[in-house]
């Protein structure tokens, strides 16, 4: 019987699991990743094409895997900056005195900056406590309501694996004019998510896990109205037109 195993370093006496962890990288990956840090002991063989193909393509794969458009997709170097992104770019949906809904235990990367978030906005994070049945989706629900501004949840809890139920979640957002962020790294790759049936503001999310990519490649998708807002860093390379090496000096906004 066929098999995926051979595809990975994972002995027969081995039954991983814990990719809710860190995913296992396939052997054909480690290769690949080895072929290109070998590349800069030659560095003159590297050309312009080198920068911007293997970034185009896995912004394209990143795509179908979310149900989005190539060009919501940001490449980043972890969950945190995506989410840093979509705070910089939802303080005017924060208005004073609204509260951002946030779960119990949440994941710090999901919780830090909303609290700076809602200290400059004059704000409230307002945690969901864990419910008993741990019904998260039915707990949110109550607790959304029109002086909610923004709810930042992770799609699968990740102390425990409990599913947040986000279309159910998201309509409730929409009806309150709240803001939605979605944290998917602990399932995107292992369950489907189609950003556009959800519609989410931010879907943020990494390689590391059921995505069986290394470390330090994250990403975001970013809904269209919020693609002309501003990074937390101006990067040459994200611009348009930053292919022609000649011309980077013909600065654009």
């Amino acid at each position: 019987m066929a098999t995926t195993r051979q595809l990975f370093d994972i002995g027969p006496e081995i039954a991983y699991l814990n990719c809710a962890y860190m995913g296992p990288l396939p052997l054909r990956s480690a290769e690949i990743g080895a072929r290109a840090l070998a590349a800069k002991t030659t560095p003159w063989k590297i050309t312009v094409d080198d920068f911007f193909t293997p970034v185009a393509a896995l912004r394209e794969a990143l795509a179908r895997i979310v149900g989005g458009d190539v060009d919501g997709v940001a490449i980043t170097p972890s969950v945190s900056y995506g989410l840093a992104t979509a705070a910089n770019n939802l303080v005017a949906t924060v208005r004073p005195g609204s509260r951002i809904l946030v779960l119990a235990e949440q994941f710090p990367s999901n919780v830090y900056l909303w609290r700076q978030l809602a200290q400059q906005q004059g704000a409230i994070v307002d945690t969901v406590s864990r419910p008993a049945d741990s019904d998260w989706t039915s707990a949110l629900l109550e607790a959304i309501g029109s002086d909610v501004s923004l709810v930042a949840v992770p799609a699968v809890h990740w102390t425990d694996g409990t599913v947040v139920d986000l279309t159910t979640v998201r309509a409730a957002t929409s009806e309150v004019g709240a803001a939605l962020v979605i944290d998917g790294i602990q399932s995107i790759g292992a369950d489907p998510i189609d950003v556009a049936t959800l519609q989410p503001d931010f879907l943020v999310g990494a390689s590391y896990k059921w995505l069986l990519g290394p470390y330090s490649v994250g990403f975001c998708w970013v809904h269209p109205r919020h693609r002309q807002g501003q990074p937390i860093e101006h990067h040459w390379i994200a611009r348009a037109n930053s292919q022609d090496f000649a011309g980077l000096a013909n600065y654009v906004d």
